[in-house]
């Protein structure tokens, strides 16, 4: 009886610490409660810590946000958000296990928010501040406006923006955008302040000293952020003598109100049918899936059923699975198989970034692997969690580009890596950075940088003029025709778009160099800052807005229009198929975002492809040094084909005869005027 005794204390012990045959030690088992479903912690998990730190964010006036509060450490603190130290929520705004949730943002629920995880006697706290931002608007000059000067005269004109984060400001005329790459032009702070004739200032000024009639132009101010693009533009009148016509009548502005606002109204009302014709189908579809899914549903149970009869009589179950045989598959998915080997050989765990710093997700379109959204994120935080805390302490909200991995084809898990291998390696100021991975569970994200002013495609189309996007439905067909921006953006001038391309052949050369290469090279996949600065990325919006510039070929969706002939028929990409997009990259630049051979359905292009016929043309408004460049890149040949390394450098020489004969101009101009 006393030896029954002994060898029941015995396994009670065993079952709760466990005992380490490997290591003959005593090892302490976790501890499950029910209430809650939580976890107790084992000793030695610290005290109370927040695991991330609370931090600060920006939200969009009448936005919706959250903002976590996620304690480790103890048993089950309990978790509370105050207004300030201790003060009551604002209306609006409340809590959901340890989250700040806001409904729809206003403005007096900026200010500072504390987070308080209590447990015992033990108390941390964590303050956060909450900014309400406003996109940016132009206030002055307003639309339609005109300024009148006298030739000699100085002339301020003005461009007020208001936004949260402050709007960076760039003026244009006669649609050429004003740097010092102009002739005369000179930014605030720069050497000849104070001789230059056209000065722009940094709060938004532009002055112009003895004013000439020839200064006589529209002139445009554009306000832009990550919250969007404004621009207003008025036009500079100059008159030569002291006559100055009298102001107009308010007829001919206030009928053009009256249209403007007809337009308006008819719009809305057009905007709204649709809105209850979509909400309509939806309605109509979802009633359709549901009644569907009840019927497959039944049919389901019903299988099951005479199956568990069959097994209940002695019979076959025909092979079905019955529930308690039937596999999930996430466990057995490639993807987490993945997550698995990724976790287990740690080659990512440098890369790990929380899902939970991400805010503000919007849905862009599909990739290859699945969802792309575009985000925001705190860069201080993730320095923090990667023990890169260089004293800083206020937040550095960057936009990003989300790339979400759902699928289980292995070829295209193998593109995922292969791209996080690419954006992790290659360094550039003209490459789009990689923050990070979440990958502590499914679906794994590639998180990329973005930029305030979005995509170099959008960004062109952004730029033609009315007249430009009806010549080019005209030439290409209505299909192709594109909407025309509300805020129209001038034209890159000529030394911009070359910039760009030497900018764009820099991030290739320096890919080219790793022995890597992109395989999607266009405007769709690079980015435009708002200093007008290129950066390549690889958002591949394969289903969405870009859908039509792809073609699915042999299982593979490709950019059918953008690649050469070795790629399209033998699957071979190197960096000489990149220096073919490139060159077509280049080609969109300078065709404001055109579609290649548009007049071509796809099936044409890729007979054209297959004999050899398909050949570019080179836009009339490129320097004949770069067609010629052009022409060697898109090469039968891939060995004929220029490298990126000869690419830039002669790019830059054509850079630098561009503004010798710049300058070369400036004074032949100047000697004519004495």
């Amino acid at each position: 009886m006393c030896l029954c005794r002994v060898l029941f204390v015995f396994l009670i012990l065993y079952d709760i610490f466990g005992w380490s045959a490997a290591t003959e030690t005593w090892r302490p088992m976790h501890l499950y409660v029910d209430g809650n479903a939580r976890k107790h912690r084992a000793v030695g998990d610290g005290g109370l810590r927040f695991e991330p730190a609370p931090y600060n964010k920006k939200l969009e006036l009448n936005g919706v946000g959250k903002i976590h509060c996620k304690v480790a450490g103890g048993v089950a603190p309990a978790v509370q958000w105050f207004m300030n130290d201790a003060d009551a929520l604002p209306e609006g705004v409340s809590t959901a296990n340890g989250t700040l949730l806001i409904a729809e943002a206003k403005r007096d629920h900026a200010g500072q928010y504390t987070c308080r995880a209590t447990e015992g006697e033990t108390t941390i706290s964590a303050k956060i501040t909450l900014d309400v931002v406003v996109s940016p608007r132009v206030l002055e000059p307003t639309a339609g406006q005109q300024v009148h000067v006298r030739v000699g005269e100085d002339v301020t004109l003005n461009c007020r923006a208001i936004g949260d984060p402050s709007p960076t400001i760039h003026w244009d005329r006669n649609s050429t955008i004003l740097s010092t790459q102009n002739d005369d032009v000179q930014l605030e702070g720069g050497a000849n302040e104070t001789t230059a004739r056209i000065m722009v200032w940094n709060n938004g000024t532009l002055q112009i000293r003895n004013v000439t009639e020839d200064d006589a132009y529209h002139y445009g101010c554009t306000a832009g952020s990550i919250a969007g693009l404004s621009r207003a533009e008025l036009e500079l009148v100059v008159h030569n003598g002291n006559y100055f016509p009298p102001q107009e009548s308010g007829g001919v502005a206030g009928k053009a109100v009256l249209v403007s606002i007809s337009v308006a109204g008819a719009y809305m009302l057009l905007v709204l049918a649709l809105m209850v014709y979509c909400r309509r189908r939806r309605l109509q579809r979802r009633q359709r899936g549901e009644k569907l899914e009840l019927e497959m549903v039944e049919g389901r149970e019903k299988l099951v059923e005479e199956g568990e009869k069959k097994i209940q009589n002695g019979g076959p179950h025909n092979g079905r699975l019955l529930p308690n045989e039937r596999d999930s598959g996430a466990d057995n998915s490639e993807v987490s198989l993945m997550s698995r080997a990724s976790k287990k050989s740690g080659q990512y765990e440098h890369l790990s970034v929380p899902k939970s710093l991400i805010t503000e997700q919007i849905t862009l379109g599909r990739g290859e692997f699945g969802e792309v959204m575009l985000a925001k994120i705190d860069l201080l935080q993730v320095k923090k969690l990667r023990n890169k805390d260089e004293g800083e302490t206020e937040p550095q909200i960057l936009p990003i580009l989300v790339k979400a991995l759902t699928t289980k084809d292995e070829c295209q898990l193998s593109e995922f890596r292969r791209q996080l291998d690419l954006f992790s390696r290659v360094r550039h100021d003209n490459m789009s950075r990689l923050i990070g991975l979440c990958n502590e569970s499914e679906p794994h994200y590639m998180l990329l940088e973005h930029t305030d002013w979005g995509d170099l495609k959008t960004f062109l189309i952004a730029t033609r003029t009315v007249e430009e996007n009806e010549e080019y439905t005209a030439r290409v067909g209505q299909s192709h025709a594109l909407p025309q921006s509300q805020n129209t953006i001038p034209p890159l001038g000529n030394l911009h778009r070359v910039v760009l391309a030497q900018q764009l052949a820099g991030a290739l050369n320096k890919i080219a160099a790793k022995r890597l290469t992109h395989r999607d090279v266009s405007a769709r996949n690079c980015l435009i800052t708002s200093q007008l600065q290129l950066k390549l990325s690889f958002p591949a919006l394969t289903r969405g807005p870009n859908s039509h510039e792809y073609h699915k070929l042999h299982d593979q969706v490709i950019p059918l229009r953008w690649l050469p002939q070795e790629t399209v028929m033998e699957g071979d990409y190197s960096t000489k198929s990149d220096v073919y997009m490139f060159a077509a990259t280049i080609w969109e630049i300078y065709t404001k975002a055109e579609l290649p051979f548009a007049k071509l359905n796809d099936n044409s292009v890729l007979e054209r492809i297959k004999s050899g016929t398909l050949d570019w043309t080179v836009p009339g408004s490129m320097p004949d040094k770069l067609a010629g460049l052009l022409k060697r890149c898109w090469n039968k040949s891939p060995t004929d084909r220029p490298h990126f390394i000869d690419l830039f450098n002669e790019i830059t020489s054509i850079i630098d005869e561009m503004k010798m004969d710049s300058i070369s101009q400036h004074s032949n101009d100047i000697e004519e005027d004495k």
